[in-house]
């Protein structure tokens, strides 16, 4: 396992045999978003289907909402399977005001709308 840190926000990184999981802690907001997306973008080479903890993840604000979509967005084009998993009910929440539920795992239909809408025209 890979361990990054930083102040707020420490990504561990788990490479199983067909998955690759990175369990997040702390928050995920404009301090630390960039290690958030440097750390999932470069396992998206890979291919290999990756799921992003949230479950230790106590706060995300809204650049932390962009990160979310923009490495989910980056996964989809590579045709990398990127899933989040576990969020808290605060996490699940903001997902759901957002119209972001389907980067979830566990809801495929919300899945194919959130496709169809980010893919390109």
């Amino acid at each position: 396992m890979e361990t990054t840190q930083s102040v707020k926000l420490q990504l561990e990184t788990e490479r199983q045999a067909t998955t690759t999981v990175v369990h997040c802690t702390g928050i995920v907001a404009v301090g630390t978003l960039a290690r958030f997306s440097e750390c999932v973008r470069a396992l998206i080479a890979e291919r290999k289907p990756i799921r992003v903890d949230l479950a230790n993840v106590t706060r995300v604000d809204s650049t932390g909402i962009g990160a979310f979509v923009a490495v989910w967005t980056a996964a989809k084009r590579r045709e990398c399977d990127l899933k989040y998993i576990n969020p808290n009910k605060d996490v699940e929440d903001l997902m759901r005001i957002s119209a972001l539920l389907g980067m979830l795992e566990g809801h495929e239909v919300e899945e194919r709308q959130l496709s169809a809408a980010f893919s390109p025209r």
